[in-house]
């Protein structure tokens, strides 16, 4: 059953909460399911209506969503106003917030009270990807539902279908993440086609020429030059020995990098699975040691002097 299904079942049988909290990683899924189930609750089979929300110009219907860092106070303010008026076509009143951690503290607060205290047929939506940034009192309010990520293949072929990737730079997008708006922000933002190349290039020479992965260092953080792109790199080159394993054991199904099972038949024969997966727990760890600040040239050095070890 998936959780537009759920949501409309509770809804048929008289279990509408007044405020729900979808999370996960699926941000295209959380947001079509918070559209439907607004079109649920306001309009049930009404078409016109329906399209109305689909659309955003429903009087009963809010949807606030920003592309900045912070959900901004006007935003928010205009909300409230909106919700503490009474329903003009339909008998109930819904508003979805997207990216809910992007709230300041303030907005966070407004919206507490709001929960606390809701007007009469007022159903909140709060959508985020880092349910851990929101407020503990705004969790225990709230009914969650939770969405799985997208299947890496249905991203990859989501992102190829419509946006403007070719698949080997999709393919890269979906190591590091699963969320559509993210690898399209990345992909206006940089030049990923050299990025990608650069990576795979390290990549080999770490299997074939250690001491050159080594100097390789500075070209590739020429390319990988802020810490998201370093994270992008990581999670590429996590992969890449992902699929050294996959091919190893025969699961050829979940490589990633397709385009490689060629080159990666030989190179499988120059590792065990030992060495794998002391590569890919060395990966982990430097992963982390990012996280932590530490200086990327040493995190990505000491990735190839531990497999020199």
């Amino acid at each position: 059953m998936t959780e537009i299904e759920r949501l409309t079942a509770a809804y048929r049988n008289g279990k509408l909460s007044h405020a729900y909290l979808f999370e996960g990683n699926d941000a295209e899924a959380m947001s079509s399911t918070a559209l439907a189930f607004a079109q649920l609750i306001l309009c049930q089979d009404n078409e016109q209506c329906r399209m109305k929300v689909e659309m955003r110009n429903h009087p009963d219907f809010h949807y606030v969503r920003t592309d900045d860092a912070n959900i901004k106070k006007e935003q928010i303010e205009q909300l409230v106003h909106h919700m503490n008026r009474l329903p003009i076509e339909s008998k109930y009143k819904v508003y979805v917030i997207q990216d809910f951690e992007k709230l300041t503290v303030q907005g966070e607060n407004s919206i507490l009270k709001f929960l606390e205290e809701p007007p009469t047929n007022t159903v909140a939506i709060l959508l985020s990807t880092k349910p851990e940034q929101i407020l503990d009192t705004i969790h225990s309010r709230c009914q969650h539902v939770y969405f799985k990520p997208m299947q890496r293949e249905d991203f990859v072929t989501y992102l190829v279908e419509h946006g403007d990737f070719t698949r080997p730079i999709a393919a890269l997008m979906s190591t590091y993440t699963t969320q559509v708006e993210v690898a399209t922000q990345l992909a206006e933002d940089y030049e990923l086609a050299p990025l990608r190349q650069v990576i795979l290039q390290w990549c080999d020479k770490l299997i074939k020429q250690r001491d050159m992965a080594l100097i390789g260092v500075i070209e590739l953080l020429k390319h990988a030059k802020n810490r998201q792109l370093q994270q992008v790199t990581l999670s590429a080159v996590n992969a890449y020995f992902q699929d050294l394993l996959y091919m190893k054991i025969g699961m050829n199904d979940k490589i990633i990098f397709t385009e490689l099972q060629g080159d990666y038949q030989a190179l499988t024969t120059k590792l065990n699975y030992h060495q794998l997966t002391h590569i890919i727990e060395t990966i982990t760890e430097a992963h982390k040691k990012l996280m932590q600040n530490v200086s990327p040239a040493l995190v990505f050095e000491q990735i190839v002097i531990k497999m020199k070890g």
